[in-house]
């Protein structure tokens, strides 16, 4: 397989739109690399730039160790599934498979074992003889997949391949990838809008917003480290709460006062909190970093809410909440019963929070390096 490298890479439009600023990541050999972020960040121009899609307007493009700006698509020695499977309806699956194979020169010997290989690896060996208007979705889906893998390409490309799918064929399908990954051992980038995607299937997640990286790193690293807000925010289900607080000094300690209550800080969360007394800060709590407090609860270690919403979901419940300054969301296990305009305590857990500078919403108590690859 290969390593891919961005260096610097920016595309601009004629019109001036800047798509993708300085983006810079190293791939490496056999890696499984998630590109993923909101529509319009650069997610999938930054794709199309590696195929050969795009003009690159300045930085350099290597794919093993070779610069390849200027060398065609069909000599990168690349494949590329899109989002809309692109099949042929007037051939068969075989034939769709074959297609590309053909059209290069090879023998029909050559094509049969390529296709069947594939065919076998997809389990669509039945499918052979079928049109695309007669397989489903996620038949249609394996084909395209298949299509690229008789290539015998250096590296994958996956244009959000899943978003037309429903959900529950979209877990398997993603299932299904992140198998193929492993039994091809390939170099693969992956592009999608849907962070669980993201975190279910990465070995290394790149993510975007407006043509910027904000941050690379292994999925946990991003979920638990995240180096600024929108990071924080885009990674996890449901999302991370954030809460506006002062940040004030009482006889030595460190609390972030929210207005309606306030939180005694502790160990690195008021080292790192004490340079802001004085101004406001963002807290970040992520759902189930809360735990519900019983009365006794110490003052200055819980905060105070009232239920707003409840959604049982079987092996949890998710129960927005407001403290009458903010509307958070909290994960309990199901043998607690809460009801809508109940007052409830919840205890956060300070060695799970995250502050961030309300001007350049970076991280405060977060020290890891944003680009890390």
């Amino acid at each position: 397989m290969a390593t891919v490298e961005l260096k610097n890479l920016n595309k601009v439009y004629d019109n001036g739109f800047h798509a993708v600023k300085d983006a810079n990541i190293n791939i490496r050999d056999r890696e499984f690399v998630v590109l993923v972020g909101p529509s319009g960040c650069g997610k999938t121009t930054t794709l199309r730039m590696v195929a050969g899609l795009e003009d690159i307007s300045s930085g350099d493009l290597t794919i093993d160790n070779k610069r390849v700006n200027d060398i065609p698509p069909k000599d990168r020695d690349i494949a590329m599934v899109f989002q809309n499977y692109a099949l042929y309806p007037h051939m068969t699956v075989h034939d769709n498979m074959a297609f590309g194979l053909k059209i290069r020169k090879f023998s029909k010997e050559d094509i049969r074992a390529r296709v069947n290989e594939a065919a076998r690896i997809l389990d669509i060996e039945a499918l052979l003889d079928r049109k695309p208007k007669q397989l489903s979705g996620g038949q249609r889906q394996r084909v395209a997949v298949g299509r690229a893998i008789v290539r015998h390409p250096k590296v994958f490309l996956f244009d959000e391949p899943l978003s037309n799918l429903d959900a529950k064929l979209r877990v398997q399908m993603r299932a299904e990838i992140s198998s193929l990954h492993t039994r091809l051992d390939a170099t693969m980038i992956y592009v999608t809008h849907d962070q669980v995607e993201a975190m279910t299937m990465g070995d290394k997640i790149v993510v975007m917003k407006d043509g910027i990286i904000m941050q690379i790193g292994d999925p946990l690293t991003l979920y638990n480290y995240p180096t600024n807000r929108f990071v924080a925010g885009f990674i996890g289900s449901p999302a991370m709460n954030f809460l506006t607080m002062k940040v004030t000094e009482e006889g030595g300690d460190i609390y972030g006062d929210e207005g309606n209550f306030k939180l005694k800080f502790t160990g690195k969360l008021a080292e790192r909190a004490k340079p802001k007394v004085g101004r406001e800060v963002v807290f970040g709590i992520r759902p189930e970093d809360m735990t519900y407090a019983m009365d006794d609860a110490a003052e200055g270690t819980f905060l105070t809410a009232t239920v707003e919403v409840v959604e049982p979901l079987g092996a949890e419940i998710h129960i927005y909440i407001n403290t009458g300054k903010h509307q958070t969301v909290v994960r309990i296990p199901p043998t607690i019963e809460v009801h809508v305009g109940d007052t409830v305590r919840f205890v956060p857990d300070l060695s799970r929070v995250v502050l961030f500078d309300i001007e350049t919403e970076e991280a405060l108590n977060v020290d890891i390096d944003p680009l890390k690859s």
